[in-house]
């Protein structure tokens, strides 16, 4: 395993609130501090600390020195000029404001330079002291959670994987690197080279086999402030519990490398693995957000590309909990440091959360965010879960965003081993992986590019709605590396002729080779070297009724390809015949009358003389001569396996036919 670990010097906070009552009094500097910030001291003794978010003046940054890497420079060169690159949320706060801070007495937890704040513990007195500071602009009190914030998988189970058990390089991913279109990428060798993931979660079981060619490039504890990811930290047994269980799930979804056993959506990608979230307790507190920010600014200092964060907030213990009326995408602390991330240039993906019927009952924090990728979770049938976090946001953006597996997701399990686990939390690192390996395969793209490209190639990106998004995510569309034009069915009468443009999209600079196969006998293809060609044919007796004809444009190791089917036929003499029969889907009825007759229904009967369906011609001698019947009957219905009756009535007379529909 390639392991590094992080040294950058970072304080983060580690906060928890109190409320003891006691005496009223009058309140220190009262037009700068928030109402809760007010009764909270009006309601305290003297001497009892308690924890603030202390926001600060421009006076209080210092402007000489900025903490951010070259990656994370060249990241944002892609989106903002050279002269800015660096803006005022990338500097700290001055040594000589956190001194004044110090000097109340209060204790420094955390300095945000994106919010431009301290978090504090102070006690009444010291709170008198900093209000007075001129560089304070407003203090406000940190507060706990109670809801559970990671999207719990549920339910997990188990299972047992022998290293051959599986002849196919996935292993038992296999479904949902299919799932998310994720294969084809990875047949033209893009793995997630040169992208850099975040992943913030509980803790990370870094030395299990699955992740030991990972390139983990550095790891940081915000709970402990150290470097150490994998400590169990919990006096419990319980997986769920443990520090290292939930972000195991996560990292192995997009991390494993395990041939024949496991294999991850972007396995060659670096890591950087960040320690966020506390679970011994089974309660989650205000500093589980805060280190969330706290987090998100390293993840930027450092380089990241993708911040991809499976956990969630909402409701607080007192009376300054989040409503969903502040789902808008501008009101949450976590919401704003998403957005301050994405507008950095950095895809940030959050799963939707777990909450579809209960009483919370739609999305989390930091789902709400504009340019934050919320995903939803569904079933292997592409129905959404019965867990999956549904929208609006509370200003009527359709949420989450985009879709994909969430249930019995295969990934590594914190004890050794691997085990299939369900929820939003799955969801959301698949569609990390699989834009990692869009961003490799442009490495200009922007976050805002890419993240529209997701929604835009989604499976239901003209009708989304908040089930389900804009659809399900589609790694490979989602890249745009090559796209070839759909090509319609073509039916042809014997001597007949017919031209067909070809034509490509997509974002690779280079110019695909196009080719056609399985050509008919008489017909002329040309590649003009421009992404276009042309395909002409004419129809022979020699012809076969159906032929199908494959076009594929390659670009380096990526192909893309299209089929259509090419049909013929002779109108003179008189022919019905179906192809092809017997048949499992679908059947095209060949419905060819005499010279000077044409058909006028088509009715499909059980061999006991039930109807079944039927097609009437409304378009009299210029109607089709093929009529396709897809194997179901008039309300839509597939029928069973067996023999039926095709009874063609045309303008003169009246034919059958028997066709087979098989399993």
């Amino acid at each position: 395993m390639k392991f590094n670990t992080c040294h950058t010097l970072c304080l983060y906070l580690v906060l928890a609130t109190a409320s003891i009552a006691g005496q009223s009094r009058d309140v220190p500097q009262g037009d700068k501090l928030s109402r809760s910030a007010r009764t909270l001291v009006e309601s305290s003794g003297d001497n009892v600390p308690h924890n603030y978010w202390v926001y600060l003046d421009r006076s209080a940054v210092d402007m000489s020195t900025f903490a951010v890497s070259e990656r994370s420079l060249r990241r944002r060169a892609k989106v903002d000029p050279v002269t800015r690159l660096i803006d005022t949320r990338d500097y700290p706060i001055s040594s000589r404001a956190i001194n004044a801070v110090e000097s109340s007495g209060a204790e420094v937890l955390y300095a945000s330079r994106w919010f431009r704040a301290v978090a504090v513990s102070a006690t009444y007195p010291q709170l008198q002291q900093l209000a007075s500071l001129s560089m304070v602009d407003k203090v406000e009190v940190a507060r706990e959670l109670t809801a559970p914030a990671p999207p719990e998988p549920e339910p997990v189970k188990r299972i047992s994987v022998s290293p051959k058990a599986s002849a196919l390089a996935y292993g038992i991913a296999r479904f949902q690197n299919n799932f998310i279109r994720a294969t084809k990428l990875h047949d033209a060798d893009y793995t997630g080279n040169g992208v850099m993931i975040a992943f913030f979660d509980t803790g990370f079981q870094i030395h299990h086999r699955a992740f030991d060619s990972a390139n983990i490039v550095m790891t940081r504890d915000f709970i402990n402030g150290d470097t150490t990811v994998d400590e169990p930290d919990c006096p419990t047994n319980a997986p769920e519990f443990q520090q290292t269980y939930h972000g195991t799930l996560t990292l192995g979804v997009v991390a494993s490398d395990v041939p024949d056993t496991l294999v991850g959506v972007a396995p060659h990608a670096d890591f950087i693995l960040a320690k966020t979230e506390i679970t011994c307790n089974g309660t989650e507190i205000k500093m589980e957000e805060y280190n969330w920010i706290a987090a998100a600014e390293w993840a930027d200092s450092v380089g990241a590309d993708i911040i991809t964060s499976s956990l969630g907030y909402f409701i607080f213990q007192d009376s300054g909990s989040y409503t969903q009326s502040q789902l808008d995408g501008k009101t949450a602390l976590i919401t704003l440091a998403a957005e301050a991330a994405a507008s950095k240039n950095i895809l940030v993906v959050n799963s939707a959360g777990n909450d579809r019927g209960t009483l919370w009952g739609t999305i989390d924090f930091p789902a709400d965010g504009d340019s934050v990728l919320a995903i939803g979770a569904t079933y292997p049938d592409s129905s959404v879960t019965s867990f999956s976090s549904p929208g609006p946001t509370a200003d009527g953006r359709i949420k989450p965003d985009v879709s994909t597996l969430g249930w019995n997701v295969q990934t590594a399990y914190q004890f050794g081993g691997y085990t299939s686990a369900s929820g939003t939390s799955l969801s959301a690192p698949l569609v990390a992986g699989g834009a990692a390996l869009a961003l490799e395969s442009d490495p200009t793209m922007t976050a805002e590019e890419l993240r529209t490209l997701i929604r835009q190639t989604a499976s239901m990106s003209n009708s989304p709605n908040n089930n389900v998004g804009y659809g399900l995510f589609n790694a490979t569309a989602a890249a745009d590396i090559l796209t070839v034009s759909d090509i319609p069915d073509v039916t042809l009468q014997i001597d007949e002729s017919a031209i067909i443009p070809i034509t490509t999209s997509g974002r690779s600079p280079q110019t695909p080779v196009i080719a056609a196969h399985n050509l008919p006998s008489m017909a002329d293809f040309q590649d003009f070297g421009d992404g276009t060609a042309r395909l002409s044919i004419t129809a022979v007796t020699s012809d076969p009724p159906e032929r199908l004809v494959t076009v594929t444009a390659t670009v380096g190791s990526f192909t893309d390809s299209v089929s259509f089917t090419v049909r013929t036929y002779r109108l003179t003499g008189r022919s019905f015949y179906a192809v092809p029969n017997p048949f499992t889907d679908e059947t095209n009825i060949y419905a060819v009358p005499a010279d000077g007759s044409y058909w006028t229904s088509i009715t499909i009967f059980t061999p006991a003389g039930e109807p079944v369906w039927e097609r009437v011609n409304k378009s009299g001698p210029t109607a089709d001569v093929i009529v396709k019947w897809d194997g179901r009957n008039m309300h839509g219905e597939r029928v069973a396996s067996g023999v039926y009756l095709v009874q063609i009535t045309t303008s003169q007379d009246r034919a059958i036919l028997k066709v087979l529909k098989t399993e």
